[in-house]
């Protein structure tokens, strides 16, 4: 390294400060967790958020329900896999809200535990809806394998209206509230059904993951 690049760097070492204060700078802003900007359309809030993530949910080819009562989504939920003609296991994420709800109320017969590559529909809940970008959240836990994003070729998600929120910097506060600061194994963000259009641009449904994406927004959780 010549002399010139040296004194370069020597300013530049004078202008900055000691090393030790310039670290418990860095550390300090990482503890703070304050957001970077956010755009305007991740700063929406109630009914606007609302919309704008169900817009874009659909934009990107999942279909979206909306129910007033949770105990409503059963009956929904069979509905639209009559409509796709989906026949199969369904298996049910570990969710005690889920598992509260009616399903008696119709012929699905839902299951629990293992993912199995049987399963035909998946049943899971979303931690959050980010407004943003269309985008759920989903975090891994005893009681929410990440399998059930993936496997099943019918992938259907229950969302409280309450829990969408406006930027992704939300959805991430949110989870660390929900976790005490401790982060999942998993964390999915899931804007649509698994597709690509690497072999001849043709879009391709179901690649990867899901064929089909349905999001039921619940009004009241009761």
């Amino acid at each position: 390294m010549n002399d010139e690049r040296m004194a370069i760097l020597a300013r530049l070492q004078s202008t900055l400060g000691p090393r030790a204060a310039r670290e418990r700078a860095a550390e300090a802003r990482l503890k703070a967790l304050r957001p970077n900007l956010v755009p305007a359309r991740g700063q929406l809030r109630g009914e606007a958020a609302r919309a704008q993530f169900i817009r874009l949910l659909r934009e990107n080819l999942a279909s979206v329900s909306e129910v007033a009562k949770a105990e409503d989504a059963p009956p929904r939920i069979a509905d639209y896999l009559a409509s796709i003609s989906a026949q199969g296991p369904l298996r049910l994420a570990g969710n005690p809200w889920l598992a509260a709800l009616p399903w008696g109320r119709t012929d699905l017969q839902p299951v629990t535990g293992q993912v199995r590559e049987s399963d035909a529909v998946g049943v899971s809940v979303a931690l959050c809806g980010i407004a943003e970008t269309g985008t759920l959240m989903l975090a891994s836990g005893p009681d929410a394998p990440s399998g059930l994003n993936f496997l099943p070729p019918v992938h259907i998600v229950l969302l409280r209206a309450e829990d969408i929120t406006g930027s992704l910097e939300d959805g991430w506060t949110r989870l660390r509230l929900s976790t005490n600061g401790r982060t999942p194994r998993t964390v999915n963000l899931i804007s649509g059904p698994s597709r690509t259009a690497d072999i001849a641009q043709t879009m391709y449904m179901g690649a990867h993951g899901p064929k089909h994406l349905h999001v039921m927004v619940v009004a009241d959780d009761g």
